[in-house]
C-alpha cells in the first residue's frame, strides 16, 4: 500500500475562508413549471416502484449506491481545532483510520476516540467494520478526543506541526 497521503491544518485566524454568502435574488425560489414537472416525474417513478423490498433488493440497491465511492476524504479534528487529513480507501476498516491517527500523535500509547456528529457517534476501533458500509461516505469530519482526562494536548507530532506551519507560509507567499 505505500504511505498513506495527508495534510494538516487549522483554523484561520480571521476566522472563516473569507469567503461571503452570495446574494440570491428571491426569483430563485420561485417554483417554475419546470420545478413542478420534474416533482412530478420523480412522484409517478417512485409510485412504481414496489412498496415492500427483499433484503437482497435492500442489499442490492445499497450496494449500487455506493460502487462509486472508491475513496473517502476523512479529516480529524482536534479539541485544538488543529486537523490532520488522508484518504483511505472504501474497503479499509474503522481500524486503518484508528492506526493513521495513532500514528499521528504524541502520545501514540494513551487510548483515544473518534466521534461524528450530530448526533454524537462515536467509531469503533474495529476490524471488522468497512468504511465503505459507514456513514463516512464520501467525506466526512471526524472528532477526536481522549478516553480519558486530561483532555488537553499536545495532539500532533512535531513533524505534523512543522508540515502545518510551511503550508501555511506557502499560502502566504
Amino acid at each position: 500500500k505505500g504511505p498513506r497521503e495527508w495534510t494538516v491544518g487549522r483554523p484561520r485566524e480571521e476566522g472563516g475562508s473569507g469567503r461571503s454568502m452570495m446574494e440570491v435574488d428571491d426569483e430563485f425560489f420561485e417554483l417554475t413549471g419546470a420545478d413542478i414537472a420534474s416533482f412530478e416525474a420523480s412522484k409517478k417513478a417512485k409510485e412504481k416502484q414496489p412498496v415492500f423490498k427483499t433484503r437482497k433488493m435492500r442489499e442490492m440497491e445499497k450496494e449500487k449506491i455506493l460502487a462509486p465511492f472508491k475513496t473517502v476524504s476523512v479529516r480529524v479534528i482536534f479539541p485544538n481545532q488543529h486537523w490532520i487529513q488522508a484518504r483511505f480507501e472504501a474497503s479499509e476498516t474503522l481500524a486503518d483510520i484508528y492506526e493513521f491517527v495513532r500514528g499521528a500523535l504524541v502520545h501514540k500509547d494513551r487510548q483515544f476516540t473518534l466521534m461524528t456528529t450530530p448526533p454524537p457517534t462515536k467509531l469503533a476501533d474495529d476490524e471488522a467494520t468497512v468504511i465503505k458500509y459507514t456513514h463516512l461516505l464520501p467525506s466526512a469530519r471526524v472528532h477526536f478526543g481522549w478516553a480519558a482526562p486530561p483532555s488537553e494536548g499536545p495532539f500532533m507530532t512535531f513533524v505534523h506541526i512543522q508540515e502545518m506551519e510551511r503550508l501555511e507560509r506557502e499560502d502566504e507567499e
